[in-house]
């Protein structure tokens, strides 16, 4: 079972992690930054709309897929929770975990949709 707190970390994002991987290159990183914004918020609505139709296969198909969304910004906090809720999608039980866990999933993205729109280019 994943437990994630995000009081106790300041930031979610990893931005060194993508400066690395794009070499430092400010006009990579912010396209894929805006690609991360719109791509990952598809994704989290789809999870979203899953869940309220109780659509076990598109929670476990949009878990997996945010597994590499999110892997690009360096998000570790939600690798464990996009497992486990695949996971849990993939034998159609504990639906109760899978809400709580996507209640920390939308509390991460959403932190880490401000730190990318807060992101300053230097």
């Amino acid at each position: 079972m994943t437990t994630i707190e995000t009081n106790n970390n300041p930031t979610v994002c990893n931005f060194e992690y993508l400066s690395n991987l794009m070499g430092g290159k400010q006009d990579l990183i912010k396209k894929i930054m805006d690609t991360f914004l719109v791509q990952v918020q598809e994704e989290l609505n789809a999870i979203n709309n899953a869940i309220l139709i109780t659509d076990y296969t598109t929670i476990k198909n949009m878990a997996h897929t945010m597994k590499s969304s999110v892997s690009i910004m360096g998000i570790a906090a939600l690798q464990p929770i996009l497992q486990e809720m695949e996971d849990l999608s993939k034998i159609t039980t504990s639906f109760e975990r899978i809400i709580a866990l996507n209640t920390q999933l939308n509390l991460i993205c959403n932190q880490a949709f401000e730190e990318i729109k807060n992101y300053s280019f230097s």
